[in-house]
């Protein structure tokens, strides 16, 4: 298999960690190799990255073999893999721009950047003369102009580019949209560290919201003696910076903390530790009975290893969107490994989707009953076995600005597409799954087989290749795979309670007939002009659209049905009409249609940010904590 060929801007202690990394892990076993997340993405292990290009602007670095550069000064990271192979890479000058700081040159030339007296390269043309496929960014901190001047030259030249600064480029939407048109791939911006300061404090906001303690305030102080927190002296180049940590301790919170009351950043520069990073983390908060409680914590870490791991692995993925002709953010991994992806998620999430991009699923979990326990499943109802879930469409309301699938749009710790598989499991007994996928099917795919796999359930896939025609179309992809059997339908973006999918399956539907879960109840509906509206004569269907005048009820998007379903929509479909009410109006037409009354059960289309949001704090007040 082909290297992925790799440049790298900004030859400090970052890239030596990585470059000593690849020779480090050359040889090791591609299944057990401790200190990487994911020893294989794609066909690619640690030893098929090479690097054939570099730019940095240090006199002592600048003109030397890679090498010898990653160790010249000011280089300070620890020495793991002193012997490297001879390579002919040699360091070229970047432009300069606004890549050092003014305050540089107060301090020893062993600790600060000295320029060299060089003309700067044309970047696309070294990209391009070495063939690259992905540029790793690590310039400093505020290096605002710089680091756009390389993100230009990734669009001309047509390399992938992983962001690791907080210069916001991936998350960006007038940068993102750039990225997409010229069909560059982008991970970014700013890189997480495997166990840092960030994570950590991601990770601990988030088990005081799910154990039900209120954060009250919280700081993150760092320190280090590295040129990265020599650079973040100069106070206004720490304004990404600062935004991009906060912001990502923010995510996870169900109620955002007021500004003064969340402190994350670099604290001071303090030369002796060199690139040994220490964080002090202090949360405050109250538990039961308001009693108040606090958590200090003090890490310790050597700060350049502990990014290159995720480096390799966010680069192999950027590689891996070149190969499938990805443009723009990739927003599965962005958000595992970037402090400020375009799409913020709980990293147990974030992790997930990151794997359904790769391919790939986490390990087999036992599964488990989020909404209740077993009692309350349906006992000697008319159970069907199978649920056919709608995952085909684009969901542009909710994620504008993004290609991610609304399948796996985040509410509550959970997937849409997750919290479906869950409800018709543990409400009605559904072990199998249908799936009909059209946009990023791929990712949809794998990450229904994830939730499949730790769910205990099956799933199977149907592609509808006239997805974009309308639901009912990607419905009609399922024909074959239903064949004569009763099956619930379910809308991958509804969401719902037990008690409705238990309602509705109280009866079957006649051979040819459907059953519709129905609800009288108009006060609630958020958005009124986009509810499918049901006109009803007693329990029969008598029209229903959206631009109904009068009406009775809405529908939720879930449906009890037999193979009749099919005879409507492509009766609809003959009249050019793909949408999956036009087949139920066709069925309702001939008397096949009807509807199951499941007012007083909870249920939301959620299909904008708005409803997101609903369906948030709805599950915050009624669910137990997710793990």
């Amino acid at each position: 298999m082909a290297k992925i060929r790799v440049a790298i801007v900004g030859v400090g202690n970052c890239a030596s960690s990585l470059v000593q990394g690849l020779e480090y892990y050359r040889g090791a076993n591609d299944t057990e190799v401790t200190g990487l997340m994911h020893p294989l993405v794609g066909n690619w292990s640690v030893t098929d990255i090479e690097v054939v290009c570099a730019f940095d602007i240090d006199r002592r670095k600048v003109g030397k073999p890679i090498e010898q550069a990653i160790f010249a000064k000011p280089n300070c990271t620890t020495v793991f893999q002193a012997a490297l192979p001879v390579s002919n890479v040699i360091v070229q000058m970047g432009p300069i721009l606004d890549g050092i700081a003014d305050h540089m040159a107060d301090y020893p030339d062993d600790a600060a950047f000295r320029p060299a007296d060089k003309e700067p390269v044309d970047v696309v043309q070294a990209l391009k003369e070495s063939r690259a496929d992905v540029l790793i960014c690590y310039l400093p901190v505020g290096s605002e102009k710089a680091v756009r001047h390389y993100a230009e030259a990734c669009l001309a030249a047509k390399v992938a580019m992983v962001n690791c600064v907080p210069v916001f480029i991936a998350s960006d939407p007038v940068w993102a949209a750039r990225f997409r048109e010229a069909g560059v791939p982008i991970v970014g911006d700013d890189i997480k560290s495997q166990v840092g300061a960030t994570i950590v404090h991601r990770t601990l906001s988030r088990l005081f919201n799910d154990r039900g303690v209120s954060l009250d305030r919280t700081y993150q102080l760092n320190t280090g003696g590295n040129t990265d927190f020599l650079n973040m002296l100069q106070m206004s180049r720490l304004k990404s910076k600062k935004e991009s940590k906060t912001e990502s301790v923010q995510s996870q919170l169900d109620t955002r903390l007021d500004a003064r009351n969340i402190h994350i950043g670099p604290s001071d520069y303090v030369p002796w530790q060199n690139d040994n990073k220490v964080a002090f983390i202090r949360m405050e908060g109250r538990g039961f009975g308001d009693v108040p409680m606090n958590l200090e914590l003090r890490l310790s870490v050597e700060d350049s290893p502990n990014s290159a791991g995720v480096v390799i692995d966010a680069l192999r993925c950027a590689k891996l969107g070149l190969e499938r002709g990805e443009g723009g953010p990739l927003e599965a991994p962005s958000s595992y490994f970037m402090k400020h992806p375009p799409v913020q998620l709980r990293d147990s999430v974030a992790r997930d989707v990151c794997n359904a991009f790769i391919g790939a699923g986490p390990a087999r979990i036992a599964p488990d009953t989020v909404w209740g326990d077993a009692a309350t499943k349906a006992t000697g109802a008319a159970r069907p076995r199978t649920a056919l879930i709608l995952a085909a469409g684009r969901g542009s309301r909710l994620f504008p600005n993004t290609s991610l699938p609304k399948p796996l749009a985040q509410v509550h710790g959970l997937t849409l597409a997750e919290w479906v598989v869950r409800t018709l499991r543990d409400s009605i007994d559904i072990k199998r799954f249908v799936v009909s996928i059209g946009h990023e099917a791929e990712t949809v795919r794998s990450h229904f087989r994830s939730v499949a796999n730790r769910s205990g359930v099956e799933v199977e896939f149907v592609t509808a290749p006239d997805w974009t025609k309308g639901n009912g179309a990607s419905a009609l992809a399922a024909t074959e795979a239903l064949g004569d059997e009763p099956f619930v339908l379910t809308m991958c973006d509804h969401l719902y309670d037990h008690a409705l999918p238990l309602r509705l399956v109280r009866g079957a539907p006649e051979a040819g007939h459907m059953l519709l879960a129905a609800d009288y109840d108009k006060s609630n509906l958020l958005d009124i002009d986009d509810v499918t509206k049901v006109k009803t004569d007693a329990l029969d269907i008598a029209a229903i659209n959206k631009a109904l005048d009068v009406w009775d009820c809405s529908d939720t998007g879930v449906m009890y049905c037999t193979s009749g379903l099919f005879d409507g929509l492509r009766e609809a479909a003959k009249d050019g009409d793909h949408g999956l009410s036009a087949g139920l109006a066709k069925l309702a037409a001939q008397g096949r249609a009807h509807v199951v009354d499941v007012t007083g059960c909870w249920w939301l289309d959620v299909d904008t940010a708005e409803a997101r949001l609903m369906a948030e704090r709805y599950l915050a007040d009624r669910l137990r904590s997710i793990g």
